[in-house]
């Protein structure tokens, strides 16, 4: 099993040993073949494969998934804690205190499976340039509406870590930022702005089922509805503004690279794009006898 450069990390590790063998999901996948992996001056980290024509942004591996799968459970109850229970919400927003205890509560439960894969006092130049961009809305935003700014920015750490480690949400917030971006162009209406983006987002979702994909469907709809009620608080409304203006939107949304890696994935209509057309995009970008190797991935 192959790891990132232990350099990246803020406490020494044994990485193959963080997490059990037997809490890694057993299951196999059929992955490129990867060849090296280059940490630029520039920031990210670069994986590069066999025959592929860019190299892939961030460095997943299964412990680290597995232990960001763990804190992603806890961020979402959190989230459908706000969006079933309007109260929470409202004592969240006007009760600094609450909010604070709130996220620190959250903060130390995912250091607790977290810190091994936390990158260095350098950390953001590990991070890709999309990750930076949530990094600073992330931190804006919570600073905005009275977050203490060390633990909002520990909240923003652990959110890019979980973002970084996984392909599937990363490339989504690409894809669902890229929209949110045009429309915003064309039309100065948040909330309407919001709706677009929600509804283009779940046409988007698992298309090959023919119908919903009812977990992604729950977590997206109960973002949108918390950010809906809290929209009408006006601390909540400059908030929203000024991270949005800290974001970079060319640096947040995909670029060449990350659609090259999306135009073989099954389960999202990437750019609204079917996975047919998005597959021969792919085939057409490369002679037909020189196609990326691909080899069969086993976790055990």
């Amino acid at each position: 099993m192959v790891f990132p450069d232990p350099k990246c990390f803020s406490q020494e590790n044994d990485l193959g040993a963080v997490v059990r063998p037997e809490q890694v999901a057993v299951g196999s996948s059929n992955v490129f073949a990867f060849e090296r992996a280059e940490y630029p001056q520039e920031g990210g980290i670069e994986r590069y494969f066999h025959g592929c024509l860019y190299p892939e942004k961030g460095f997943q591996f299964p412990q680290a998934i597995y232990a960001c799968n763990m804190s992603k459970r806890y961020l979402v109850g959190f989230i459908n804690l706000f969006g079933k229970n309007k109260f929470v919400l409202l004592a969240g927003m006007l009760k600094k205190s609450f909010l604070n205890d709130l996220l620190k509560t959250y903060n130390d439960a995912a250091d607790m499976n977290l810190a091994p894969f936390y990158y260095n006092t350098e950390y953001p130049r590990y991070y890709s340039k999309a990750c930076k961009e949530i990094k600073n809305f992330v931190e804006v935003f919570l600073k905005e509406i009275g977050v203490d700014e060390e633990i909002g920015n520990h909240f923003a750490k652990i959110f890019i870590t979980l973002i970084d480690n996984d392909n599937a949400y990363r490339y989504r917030i690409q894809d669902v930022a890229e929209v949110y971006h045009f429309i915003s162009l064309v039309r100065d209406d948040f909330i309407k702005n919001l709706d677009f983006t929600l509804k283009e987002y779940l046409l988007r979702e698992s298309p090959h089922t023919g119908g919903i994909n009812q977990a992604m469907h729950d977590k997206a709809t109960s973002l949108v509805k918390i950010i809906k009620l809290a929209w009408h608080i006006p601390r909540f409304r400059k908030a929203v503004v000024n991270a949005l203006k800290a974001v970079n939107w060319s640096n947040l949304i995909m670029d060449e690279a990350d659609i090259y890696f999306t135009e073989l994935w099954l389960d999202y209509d990437f750019r609204g794009e079917s996975f047919e057309t998005r597959k021969a995009k792919f085939i057409a970008r490369h002679d037909s006898d020189k196609l990326p190797i691909m080899i069969s991935y086993k976790v055990q």
